[in-house]
């Protein structure tokens, strides 16, 4: 049950604290009056998405907390228990949003998560806006209204445990297939293979020869060019050959057997 509403520079609301007694509450007013703003803070508190535009103009940040009397909430009680955020009989939620947009999360004082205050949230408070009725037409909301009215939350667990074992079952199974399948391919392949080698019928070394021939073949043309630089270099290169200079060599020393 929700005790305590209180509200500092959210929206157009500046200071507004609200105490709930046991039994019903009805607030009326003219229209603008603030009654949405009350539900869009409890929203809040509930884990709904912040931005900037709900702080005040001129406030750096908007705050917004809710008292709730949980003790014959025994959902509320076992969540708390098993995240170690029990405190007595009451759960405090604040919630505060910066002037940027940025926001953060306190369960009894401790930050948390905003996805652990949705869950929270879910044991505490229902709210209820026009055409919301609609939704228990949808078959998810059925379901989960079922769940909670059975209470039979350790079946909802192992259930999930259980799709999420058979989930990664199908994955390691998928992925056997797909394995086995490249083993396939790679079988038929080397098959094709041995089966052309056989066709080829080669002798002892011919492989060898092959491979040699194929690397002369596949390096021909740096082979030609190569070799015709180096037949330029030994022999018609103007400015200086090696046959030139062997030559010269040649007629100098047939003159010097003249003297020796």
């Amino acid at each position: 049950m929700l005790t305590h509403l209180s509200i500092r520079n959210f929206a157009v609301v500046k200071t507004l604290n609200v105490d709930f007694t046991q039994g019903m509450t009805a607030i009326t007013g003219e229209t603008g009056a603030g009654k949405s703003i009350s539900v869009d803070a409890l929203g809040l508190c509930l884990g709904e998405r912040a931005d900037s535009g709900m702080v005040r103009t001129g406030a750096t940040k908007a705050e917004v907390s809710a008292t709730f009397y949980i003790k014959n909430l025994a959902g509320a009680l076992k969540w708390l228990e098993e995240h170690e955020l029990t405190d007595a009989d009451e759960v405090i939620i604040r919630r505060v949003v910066s002037s940027e947009g940025r926001s953060k999360a306190f369960i009894n004082g401790t930050p948390v998560p905003l996805q652990q205050l949705k869950s929270l949230g879910q044991f505490l408070l229902s709210i209820h806006g026009q055409h919301a009725h609609q939704h228990i037409l949808k078959s998810d909301n059925q379901r989960n209204l079922l769940d909670q009215y059975a209470e039979h939350q350790h079946l909802i667990e192992k259930v999930s445990a259980s799709y999420q074992t058979l989930k990664t079952q199908k994955r390691q199974y998928q992925s056997l297939l797909e394995g086995q399948q490249q083993r396939a391919d790679r079988s038929q392949l080397l098959s094709y293979q041995i089966q052309e080698l056989d066709e080829f019928a080669l002798l002892e070394g011919e492989f060898h020869e092959l491979e040699s021939e194929h690397k002369k073949l596949s390096h021909s043309q740096t082979l030609l060019e190569q070799s015709q630089i180096s037949f330029h270099q030994l022999y018609e290169a103007d400015d200086f050959n090696a046959l030139s200079a062997v030559q010269g060599s040649v007629d100098r020393l047939t003159e010097l057997q003249d003297h020796d």
